[in-house]
């Protein structure tokens, strides 16, 4: 660790591109601190009032935005301290910023991904389940889950502090294979019922009122797991440079600095992105967040 502290503070003087990239990382992450905070901050409480979204729907939404808001708060502030450290080469700064920062993406990029994984799962049951998914998939089930998967997803992230971290990668690799293959089980399920209602529905001539509703209700439902699936393939594409760059640290034993550090901040840069996704792709969230900022502004405009 200290030899590989020593050379990159030495790359980060001798070498003018190391030394020009983690003042563009600082700069990037200082700016993503700014837009990931107030972006799901807005999602947070504009989800806590009243909307058309079922309860463990809005639930699991409001966990990923809580999520996002604390990269903001925690990861891009020790992200951009971790790169300072580097170009003014305070070691202790740059120790401390490499442990709390692995620490926490650990934790807040499992988390995302579980929760995501809920969502799918939470697409496919509502589908499959039709009218008994409001008894079986309550609001106090999914808390229970979540509640679960942030004490498995901390304790994960802790065990990076121990001079083992065998069980830390161990566990991390086998929850995204599981995770991607339950999420690309669920969404191939939702889409192949959802073409064989559909075409069932198309070949049908009588009571063609009752079709047309039921074309609406496929096309509606059709929408919402496309809302789903933006938000999964978003983080993906985030977290799929990384994963490059850290394959290929592993086999050839070289440290990726400036690689690492830009796909790490693509990565972050995904709890930008969802606030915009959330509300250009689900309507029952823009019009909750439309709603909170009526209020708002009618409140700040009585007190004038």
């Amino acid at each position: 660790m200290v030899n590989e502290t020593v050379a990159l503070f030495i790359r980060s003087k001798t070498t003018p591109y190391v030394f020009n990239s983690f003042i563009v990382l600082a700069c990037l992450n200082m700016v993503l601190f700014f837009t990931a905070s107030f972006g799901n901050i807005l999602i947070v409480l504009s989800l806590r009032k009243e909307s058309l979204l079922h309860p463990p729907s809005r639930l699991l939404l409001r966990n990923l935005a809580l999520t996002d808001l604390f990269v903001g708060l925690f990861t891009h502030p020790l992200a951009t301290l971790h790169s300072i450290s580097i170009l003014v080469e305070n070691v202790p700064i740059f120790q401390f910023t490499v442990r709390s920062s692995y620490v926490s993406s650990a934790i807040l990029s499992g988390m995302s991904l579980f929760v995501l994984t809920l969502i799918s799962v939470d697409r496919l049951l509502a589908l499959s389940l039709g009218m008994k998914y409001r008894q079986e998939v309550t609001a106090r089930r999914v808390r229970g889950f979540v509640i679960f998967f942030w004490v498995l997803n901390t304790a994960n992230g802790l065990a990076l502090l121990s001079r083992e971290r065998f069980v830390f990668y161990i566990f991390s690799a086998s929850s995204i294979f599981l995770c991607m293959i339950i999420s690309t089980f669920c969404y191939a399920k939702i889409y192949r019922i959802l073409r064989l209602q559909e075409m069932k529905v198309r070949t049908t001539c009588s009571q063609k009122q009752k079709n047309k509703n039921s074309l609406l209700s496929v096309k509606r439902y059709k929408k919402t797991v496309s809302n789903a699936l933006w938000v999964h393939l978003t983080l993906l594409a985030c977290y799929f440079p990384y994963s490059i760059v850290s394959g290929l640290k592993a086999v050839t034993k070289e440290t990726w600095a400036v690689a690492e550090g830009f796909t790490g901040t693509l990565i972050f840069f995904n709890s930008s992105l969802n606030p915009l996704l959330y509300c250009w792709r689900i309507k029952e969230v823009r019009q909750a967040l439309l709603e909170m900022i009526r209020q708002y502004r009618s409140l700040l405009l009585r007190e004038t």
